[in-house]
């Protein structure tokens, strides 16, 4: 997508007559999206959130070493009563801690689980990069993923991924990047299938913090043009969605009946290029708080596919629903 030119004089036709457009406000919209273009990938460093100590839960400590660039990634280990693991990855701007409900849910079932701050987030180190944040994203979650199958104390069983909204990019995407097998991989709240456009959904939601000449007219289309570009050009997204026919790993896409970030709408086509996974819309539910609002089913949902995926048997794989093909709809 081409930038728009902030030196360009914008014109309108009025009654018959060309004239300029005011431009108080555009040059500030294409500084303001540019830095909060770097900031999507990049948020300001927040203090540290709660641990699974707040939840009376076993937890130990540790460190990645990225492959690609020596990033340090950190992260929890909560350990289950049964050899299979998944591994959460929470959503952009935020940390691990987010996570705390979905630990203390998945741990309760009985398996292990892990979560670590994704690079630029949390604890994890920071790398002041502009470009290929898709692949580095990717790779780094790739790095967990290997760390956990050599981990002797994870137990060797089956490994499944738990994204959150940018993270469900990223958790669909590794699969073509291990070795290994992974059992299943659970996106909720995502991943949109017209990356673009929840780029500029992004900017639309922010339009609100933005300062006052930049909120409307032409500087806020600027803005808005100048943040989906800026963004899709870092992100660097290749061969999406990702062609997951080779692969036996089991998907369940979890979409929310009320999200306006990441539309169920938004999600409905990604999940259909997939026409074995398990879909559902949490009726209730915002954006990343199914387990809130829709607390019974989707854990549920969830637990049961989890379980399943797992060629478990017993609590955790409950009498759900016979409906796994829910279809999401917006």
């Amino acid at each position: 997508m081409p930038l728009p030119d902030p030196t360009a004089p914008a014109e309108e036709e009025r009654d018959g007559e060309k004239r300029a457009l005011p431009l108080v406000g555009v040059l500030p919209a294409v500084v303001l999206a540019a830095r909060h273009a770097y900031e999507l990938y990049h948020p300001p460093r927040s203090k540290p959130g709660r641990t699974p100590c707040n939840k009376n839960l076993p937890m130990r400590e540790f460190t990645v070493v990225t492959r690609r660039d020596r990033i340090t990634l950190r992260g929890w280990v909560v350990p289950g009563e049964g050899p299979h693991t998944v591994v959460l990855c929470h959503g952009m701007g935020r940390t691990r801690s987010s996570t705390l409900g979905h630990i203390e849910m998945l741990h309760r079932a009985g398996w292990n689980v892990v979560a670590y701050d994704m690079r630029n987030h949390g604890e994890s180190g920071r790398d002041k990069r502009y470009g290929s944040m898709a692949e580095r994203y990717t790779e780094d979650l790739a790095d967990v993923l290997r760390w956990v199958r050599a981990e002797p104390g994870l137990g060797g069983g089956e490994i499944a991924v738990y994204g959150f909204s940018f993270s469900t990019w990223v958790a669909l995407s590794v699969l073509r990047r291990i070795d290994d097998r992974i059992a299943a991989v659970i996106c909720d709240s995502g991943p949109a299938f017209d990356i673009g456009s929840a780029l500029k959904k992004f900017a639309v939601l922010r339009r609100s913090a933005l300062p006052r000449p930049v909120r409307g007219g032409a500087a806020f289309s600027v803005y808005r043009a100048c943040f989906s570009a800026l963004c899709g050009h870092m992100l660097a997204v290749r061969s999406w969605p990702p062609d997951l026919s080779r692969f036996t790993t089991r998907l369940m896409f979890v979409a929310g009946g009320q999200d306006i970030v990441v539309p169920a709408s938004q999600i409905a086509p990604a999940a259909r290029h997939y026409p074995d996974s398990e879909r559902w819309t949490a009726p209730n539910a915002l954006h990343m708080n199914g387990l809130r609002f829709d607390r019974e089913e989707y854990r549920e949902r969830v637990l049961g596919f989890l379980a399943r995926s797992f060629g478990e048997t017993g609590p955790a794989d409950p009498e759900g629903p016979q409906d796994k093909r829910v279809d999401i709809h917006g």
